[in-house]
């Protein structure tokens, strides 16, 4: 049986090869213009699948061949950002549950992608540690164009941080984090399904009450994600449950709003239709722990 990935990197070392023979410049044009949309392809057909096994299996070569093209081109921003979506995307469906100090440190490398990508607004501060004020301002001059590298950075971040709770110094983190985000939402909030909602909706959920944490400014972030989106994009039900309703500690909608996740029905031509699978059977693992939560 052919092993696939090798496959695809002996493609790829020809594509190069005749590239070099033909008198091109190998790196730039194959990966601007034939890699880049090849993987955002791939991308698409990832998302749209229903074969999350596949994913899994997949997923860690295809993070390799994407840091070895970004090891290539470093200022390409669409790499930068597929980076970012793959490491979130691996890291919430298959470790943060089981293998959280992994989870972590591939969240932090999506974060770390998503910010460099980022970095192609030359308005946006080298550092992240920057402080808040100098941060804040900044983020007047992000465009609509930023808003992929900005949420895939703050959504790496925001789970990083959701795993790291008992830090105080990560916790610093989330006013940027949530700063960024809104700046999103205010640029364009229908992205990738009103992710940034729900992401905001995250935060003020397990961000501290001392340090601006509001249940209400959370669930107004979920009914902003839900309008984006509607009742398909699960992600929104399922972190509404873990982190709203836990934080609220109301168990029958908890209850009640995992049950939906998990008796949803995901139609074939759903574009998000793994990471609804993905949320179904997270939401199936999430409700069992009910008596340990409440």
């Amino acid at each position: 049986m052919p092993n696939h990935n090798l496959t695809i990197f002996a493609a790829i070392g020809l594509l190069v090869a005749l590239l070099s023979a033909a008198g091109c410049s190998p790196s730039g044009y194959a990966i601007n213009s034939v890699m880049v949309p090849v993987i955002e392809n791939s991308r698409d057909a990832a998302l749209a699948s229903d074969d999350v096994e596949l994913f899994r299996d997949a997923a860690p070569a295809n993070l390799f061949l994407v840091e070895g093209l970004i090891g290539t081109e470093p200022e390409n921003v669409d790499l930068r950002v597929g980076a970012g979506m793959l490491y979130f995307s691996y890291a919430f469906a298959f470790l943060e549950d089981d293998d959280p100090d992994r989870a972590s440190r591939l969240y932090h490398r999506g974060f770390l992608h998503g910010w460099a990508g980022l970095q192609r607004n030359k308005k946006i501060p080298r550092d992240w540690d920057v402080p808040f004020a100098e941060f804040a301002l900044a983020l007047e001059d992000l465009r609509k164009k930023d808003v992929p590298a900005a949420t895939w950075t703050a959504a790496n971040r925001a789970q990083f941080i959701s795993i790291h709770l008992d830090s105080t110094a990560v916790l610093r983190d989330i006013a940027k984090v949530t700063a960024l985000l809104e700046r999103c939402a205010e640029l364009d909030g229908d992205y990738f399904g009103g992710l940034v909602h729900i992401m905001i909706g995250s935060l003020h959920s397990f961000r501290p009450p001392m340090m601006g944490g509001d249940p209400e400014a959370s669930l107004a972030s979920f009914e902003r994600a839900f309008a984006a989106a509607g009742d398909d994009f699960l992600l929104a039900k399922y972190f509404l449950a873990r982190f709203y309703h836990y934080r609220i500690q109301d168990a029958d909608a908890f209850e009640k709003t995992l049950s939906s996740v998990i008796g949803a029905t995901i139609s074939d031509d759903d574009p998000f239709r793994l990471l609804n699978i993905i949320a179904r059977r997270k939401a199936a693992t999430l409700i069992g722990e009910i008596d340990e939560l409440f």
